[in-house]
């Protein structure tokens, strides 16, 4: 991962982790699909979705918990198709 993507990829986990710790009242999907966004923009990199997975495992723990709104967020398939 180059230093500017991972960069990048620190700044986004940041304002997850600000959107996790006080989400929006009147939007009970954004934590999870913020989350689901940056899965779906690092998912070919290792690197990323180490860092990521702990905190998609917090935010279950969360929802499971009651802190969090549960939710389901359909993603697209966003993959080329060969």
């Amino acid at each position: 991962m180059t230093t500017a993507r991972l960069a990048e990829l620190q700044t986004r986990v940041g304002d997850l982790r600000k959107l996790i710790a006080a989400p929006p009242p009147d939007d009970a999907d954004a934590v999870r699909e913020l989350y689901c966004e940056l899965v779906d923009r690092y998912r070919d990199d290792a690197e990323a979705l180490a860092i990521l997975r702990p905190i998609g495992d917090e935010i279950r723990r969360l929802e499971a918990a009651g802190e969090l709104p549960s939710t389901l967020v359909a993603r697209s398939d966003r993959r080329k198709r060969t």
